[in-house]
């Protein structure tokens, strides 16, 4: 690791592949940005029809320069890398980055590119960043290795704030946005396509670095969940927080569902799951990506509430608005604090915002209240908002601020542009923000960051009830599913299976029926039976049975032509307090996921719904059922009926288990609705589905 880090942010030689001598051209940038920036070491311009480059003496190719070279950034057209990187890796070079692009992001040839850079690799010690890299900079190291523009600025601010970006782009914007805030940075590096070197090791490498403090993530994609965690795990463990700002929040792709779990569990719900899940704490306003790292210098050390007090009401109301939207409890001081103040003078009254008004816009009034208020247990953390006097006598409310020791994060929010006030208090190692919803999104963020969650045991793998299936066969029927589910120790309703004619009904399940019953197709092609009028409820008698059969054929008939119909589940008529559903998905992002809220037809349209990465112990399970609002009437919500939420819980840690199913891997499962019955009497699953990974079976000898 420590190699790799030299050789990456630290290399006492550099290749530049691809260096134009001709000014206007991006394959010079690397070159000049390394000397404007005072790069201390050696520079091998890398051009065969140049003699020289920039008044460096250039090479025709990395095996011809005369030293070592720690790290080599190739900056060539596509076709030309893959020759380009095998010579860096004939020359022993330790690490590569390609800026060039055209690789996995650009489809199956791409894909077919970047493989070939990797077996190129294979046997060497060499290292790979990117392809499609824009580079790294360790403002420490004085190394401003990238094409970006950005790093034609003469200063940037040093700090510790270490940066991984998923986009080039990007890093070049959030260090220009840094350095005109006055934000310092350690280290930025663009990861792109992250072939060989991913997030993951990155952020290792910032956990072993003493000049990186806090990590920051700009993610459009997590490509390597379980490395990404052990990481997290290592920078929790150092007392270096991380937070990331994501892309791809959007709906696409939620229509490659089959069931109501991959809508609930899109939108980039089960990515935002797993990054708190292992102690990640995601922002969702651009901004406060930048100005929130003070904040999370300080691990939240009580369950209390935030403390806003302001000069001016109207300040004070945006951030209060903007709390309570994000779910932040802002609360009012508590009788002993206020007491205090009082001693002192100082009336601030009981409402949640403290507003000093412009008679306690004063070095001694405001700087007391800030000081109680750092030091009162009833605050976790504190917002002090600033009028217009933070930009033309800052000496009355944002010196007081300068003063105060606090042991708990302090959020300023100056209202004004109060560009002398912010830089005095970003350099004061303070918070301060120049918009009320970044303030907010980064209050709320470190308000909602956890520790990392330790995952049950992965030891107890379990063995599903699965029905014996070909190769093109990947949905199970609504009556295996149940099976597989009651395999779990999931409490099943009381059902009878029906041929699809029913001429040939049995007459002996006929006379075990339980009337008034529910009839239901059995169909692996209907995944939703409802929308297809599949369900038939309070059916009476036989005679009903029958005639509701025959209806329900039709009507499937018409609407889906060519859906197989293998057969009728009738069940017990179950009145339960609540339908819920419980689904368990295999993300193509984060892995395996489990989710609870509310069932039936209506699951997709609320969107009330707690997830997690699976497995989930029943204590966990128990915390997911706190989060979902619709679950309020089974807590007894004006007196109503309590529901059985431990029977709930037990459910969703069971199904969470599909995740170590070892004889199945299991693409999809939900069970809805289930139904849940008062509190003792327990739940059950009154329909399934469960989608399993088709069966590829490897090509014969002879073919």
């Amino acid at each position: 690791m420590a190699a790799l880090m030299d050789a990456l942010f630290r290399p006492r030689s550099i290749a530049l592949v691809g260096a134009s001598g001709d000014a206007d051209k991006h394959s010079s940038l690397p070159q000049k940005h390394l000397l404007q920036h005072g790069y201390p070491g050696v520079i091998y311009p890398i051009n065969p029809r140049r003699d020289t480059v920039l008044g460096l003496k250039a090479y025709p190719s990395v095996t011809e320069v005369p030293g070592p070279v720690d790290h080599a950034y190739i900056m060539l057209p596509t076709r030309q890398v893959q020759a380009a990187f095998e010579d860096c890796v004939a020359a022993g070079v330790s690490c590569v980055t390609i800026m060039s692009n055209g690789y996995s992001e650009a489809g199956a040839e791409g894909l077919q590119r970047q493989a070939r850079l990797l077996d190129a690799m294979c046997g060497s010690h060499t290292r790979l960043l990117g392809p499609n890299a824009l580079g790294v900079v360790d403002l420490n190291a004085k190394v401003a290795l990238s094409a970006n523009e950005v790093l034609s600025l003469k200063e940037l601010p040093v700090g510790d704030v270490g940066l991984i970006s998923q986009s080039g782009s990007m890093l070049g914007a959030i260090l220009s946005r840094g350095a005109a805030a006055g934000v310092g940075y350690s280290k930025l590096v663009s990861v792109g396509n992250e072939a060989d070197i991913s997030v993951a090791e990155l952020i290792e490498m910032m956990v072993e670095d003493r000049e990186t403090g806090v990590i920051q993530l700009f993610l459009e994609t997590i490509r390597a969940p379980e490395a990404l965690r052990r990481a997290a795990l290592k920078a929790h463990a150092a007392g270096k927080p991380i937070l990331a700002y994501r892309l791809g929040r959007s709906a696409i792709g939620q229509d490659l569902a089959v069931s109501h779990t991959g809508a609930l569990t899109g939108n980039g719900k089960a990515i935002s799951a797993f990054l708190k899940d292992i102690g990640i704490a995601e922002l969702s306003v651009f901004e406060a990506l930048l100005d929130a790292p003070p904040l999370f210098r300080h691990r939240r050390a009580s369950n209390g509430g935030i403390g806003v007090m302001s000069t001016t009401g109207g300040g004070g109301a945006l951030i209060v608005d903007n709390l309570g939207e994000r779910g932040v409890n802002v609360i009012a001081a508590e009788e002993p604090t206020r007491e205090r103040l009082a001693q002192k003078g100082i009336d601030i009254g009981s409402a949640p915002l403290v507003d000093l008004t412009l008679a306690g816009t004063n070095a001694n009034t405001y700087g007391a209240v800030l000081s109680e208020f750092a030091e009162a247990p009833e605050f976790a953390a504190v917002v002090a908002v600033v009028g217009s006097s933070s930009q033309f006598r800052p000496d009355r409310a944002v010196a007081p601020i300068l003063s105060v020791e606090a042991h708990k994060p302090i959020a300023v929010f100056l209202t004004p542009n109060a560009v002398q006030s912010r830089a005095l208090l970003r350099e004061a190692g303070v918070a301060v923000f120049s918009q009320p919803e970044a303030c907010a999104d980064a209050l709320s963020a470190w308000f909602h960051w956890q520790h990392p969650r330790t995952q049950p045991d992965e030891a107890d793998n379990i063995t599903l009830a699965l029905p014996p299936r070909s190769n093109d066969e990947n949905t199970l029927s609504a009556a295996e599913a149940q099976t597989a589910f009651a395999s779990l120790g999931i409490p099943q309703v009381q059902e009878w299976t029906l041929p699809t004619d029913p001429a040939q009904w049995p007459d002996s399940v006929l006379a075990a029926i339980k009337f008034p019953c529910v009839l239901k197709v059995s169909s692996v092609d209907i995944p939703h039976k409802t929308e297809v009028g599949g369900v038939t409820l309070a059916v009476s008698d036989v005679d009903m049975l029958r005639t509701e059969a025959e209806k329900m054929k039709a009507r499937i008939s018409s609407k889906l032509p060519g859906a197989r119909i293998d057969g009728w589940q009738v069940q017990e008529m179950i009145q339960g307090l609540a339908e819920v559903l419980v689904g368990f998905s295999d993300d193509p992002a984060v892995g395996p996921i489990i989710s609870v809220g509310m069932g039936g037809v209506l699951a997709e349209l609320f969107q009330d719904v707690s997830i997690r990465p699976a497995p989930v112990t029943r204590d966990e399970a128990k915390l997911m059922l706190e989060e979902v609002k619709a679950f309020a009437p089974l807590r007894g919500y004006r007196n109503l009926p309590i529901g059985d939420l431990d029977a709930l819980a037990d459910v969703v840690a069971k199904m969470s288990n599909l995740a170590r199913c070892q004889n199945g891997h299991v693409v999809e499962a939900e069970i809805n609705p289930l139904a849940v019955l008062p509190k003792g009497q327990g739940v059950r699953a009154l329909d399934g589905l469960i989608v399993l990974k088709r069966v590829v079976e490897s090509p014969s000898l002879a073919s």
